[in-house]
């Protein structure tokens, strides 16, 4: 096979379709494809069927469907149709996404139903048409975030026929995931690792609805900073974009008030602005206006809480629940970088169907072995092992090395911010396919024989160059920032957290030489990744005691009878201590020990010479 094989190809409607997806109906002429499937060697179960889609026009997709959507809060499922012929009013409607959250203790929940409309224009047309609380006590904020009021009885016509109670026909239902329990059973279920590796990815992948609702989560801020900055942009990156997120993985967010370098140069009229009091401290002016915005999330952003300053840290953000999409945010206004690292990911974890299941693997590993935290601390992160993944693919030689895609980048893929530079390459389908024809299964032992053997002492880890190198500082885990080179993305590690994570991987790699397969365990055991974050020992339960314990029985301690005083037992020799006595000449000897002090002590007041014991 040809190394200089496209990854992809282009169909006739000019879509871009990876060749890596199973059975393509229809298609002629295809021998290219089949060659590359077969040294591929992937399993059908975990293909790439999609076509790629450019980041930047995944986002400019994402934005575009927030800023045609609403959300609307009804009392329950039933008032979906009712809500379709009121929606329907104001323009068309795409879909209908439905999804519940648990309320207070999770007996009773909230039912939401999120609207797609066809044109962002009926959004605005709606939102024209809806009225305020008429409580005294409600702030009466213009947003898209609605509630469906039951409709009044006086309105009602009387031959009016009675609504159909089946869902819209646009209706998605949203499913709850799995518990782990549910998981566990169907990895057990899988007739391989590499099939287990793709339900665990399947299942716990960010889902479509996930997805929307987090730009929309993004729109709502927007919106409340549009009087003042109608230019403001507000994008997620990190975990909710770069396709390694999972169901519940936080939104991390980042704030433009304006973008001040696509704007029309060439008009003669400029706004007036107002001086920063604090121009020559950039750090003091962005928390100073980030304090201002987190009051603005609090006190008038619906659905918001326990909003949250944190100003002291590195990267000031503002910490905040959205109570109505379900999704904890965190807000800031650094740089882009954070988004073209987002970014980078993405196009890796788009380069192979593989990168992303095993990425997860990884992750849901560390997870279970505690390895990771919800809370910044001393361990690892998700970042940092994303990192050693697509270092260990790039080692392998089924994806290049960043200094690759920054070489054949063109005049498009130029970005910098902040003296930053993020060029690399964005149009994937200029790459070469890999010969690794390994599937999941295999790459996920190689990827703990890899660690395993890998000297974390001395050496660093880098995906620029794909080699490790010498550890330019004392640290015990050296991952290079592929963007900020100068960085150490890792170096909140410690060493004790670094040796906890070299004998996982250690562990993990004994537990994968055997038992990879059903057919090699007993039927009910943990076989393939069940065994790697499930203990195989199995509890035996304590038997119930009914009588109380007998200790002198369980030592046999036998008490001494006394004996009869008889004149034949005069002159004998003393007996040997019965256990029983042994108590009583302890605490004799401690007594006397005691005196002792005592009578030196008071010698020793008298002015006398004092005697040392050496016990």
């Amino acid at each position: 096979m040809n190394m200089a094989t496209p990854m992809f190809r282009v169909n006739r409607a000019g879509s871009l379709w990876t060749l890596f997806r199973p059975r393509l109906v229809g298609d002629v002429n295809d021998t290219v494809n089949q060659s590359l499937r077969a040294r591929i060697r992937c399993s059908s179960n975990y293909t790439n069927d999609e076509p790629f889609v450019a980041f930047d026009h995944l986002l400019a997709r994402r934005r575009k469907e927030a800023q045609s959507s609403l959300l609307v809060e009804v009392a329950t499922l039933a008032s979906a149709t009712d809500l379709h012929n009121v929606c329907s009013q104001f323009g068309e409607i795409n879909k209908m996404f439905h999804y519940s959250l648990p309320i207070g203790n999770g007996r009773k929940s909230k039912e939401l139903i999120l609207v797609e409309y066809a044109d962002a224009n009926s959004v605005v047309s709606c939102l024209q048409n809806v009225k305020h609380n008429t409580q005294s006590t409600v702030i009466p904020v213009h947003s898209p975030f609605l509630w469906l009021a039951s409709e009044q009885s006086g309105n009602k016509k009387k031959n009016q026929p009675l609504l159909e109670t089946k869902l819209p026909t646009i209706m998605v239902q949203h499913h709850s995931p799995i518990t782990k329990s549910e998981l566990d059973v169907r990895l057990g279920e899988m007739p391989h690792m590499s099939s287990q590796m793709f339900e665990l990815y399947s299942h716990q992948k960010l889902t479509e609805l996930g997805a929307r609702l987090r730009f929309f989560t993004c729109r709502q801020i927007e919106l409340a900073l549009s009087s003042l900055f109608p230019d403001a942009t507000i994008l997620p990156f990190g975990s909710s974009v770069n396709t390694y997120g999972r169901t519940n993985c936080d939104l991390d967010m980042i704030l433009q008030l304006a973008d001040r370098e696509n704007k029309v140069g060439g008009s003669r009229l400029v706004f007036q602005a107002k001086q920063s009091y604090s121009h020559s401290n950039p750090r003091i002016t962005m928390q100073r206006h980030m304090e201002v915005i987190a009051d603005i999330i609090d006190n008038f952003a619906p659905g918001c809480s326990q909003v949250r300053k944190i100003m002291g840290a590195r990267v000031p953000i503002i910490k905040y629940r959205q109570n109505l999409t379900g999704v904890e945010c965190d807000l800031s206004m650094a740089n882009k970088s954070g988004l073209y690292m987002s970014e980078l990911l993405y196009i890796y974890g788009s380069m192979d169907p593989r990168v992303r299941p095993l990425v997860f693997t990884v992750r849901h590993w560390a997870r279970e072995r505690h390895l990771t935290s919800l809370s910044a601390g001393r361990w690892v992160t998700n970042f940092s092992l994303t990192l050693l993944v697509l270092f260990f693919l790039i080692h392998s030689k089924i994806l290049p090395p960043l200094n690759k895609l920054i070489s054949i980048a063109g005049d498009k893929d130029r970005r910098q911010t902040d003296g930053i530079d993020c060029t690399f390459l964005r149009d994937i389908t200029k790459l070469e396919a890999s010969s690794n024809s390994s599937d999941l299964g295999t790459l996920l032992k190689e990827f703990f024989e890899f660690y395993d053997n890998f000297d974390f002492k001395e050496r660093g880890i880098s995906i620029i160059t794909g080699n490790h190198f010498t550890k330019p500082e004392h640290s015990a885990l050296y991952i290079q920032n592929p963007l900020e080179r100068e960085l150490n993305v890792s170096r909140n590690v410690t060493l004790e957290e670094m040796e906890r994570l070299r004998l996982e991987v250690t562990h993990a790699r004994y537990l994968l030489e055997s038992k990879i397969c059903p057919t090699d365990v007993i039927p009910g055991e943990p076989w393939g990744l069940l065994q790697l974050w499930q203990d195989p020992r199995k509890i035996i339960p304590k038997p119930q005691v009914a009588h109380s314990i007998n200790w002198k029985e369980v030592f046999h301690i036998k008490e001494k009878e006394p004996e009869p005083k008889t004149s034949t037992s005069v002159g004998k020799k003393r007996p040997i201590l019965e256990a029983s006595e042994l108590n009583g000449l302890v605490t004799k000897l401690k007594q006397t020990v005691i005196n002792k002090k005592e009578k030196r002590y008071t010698r020793r007041q008298r002015g006398k010479t004092t005697v040392q014991y050496k016990w």
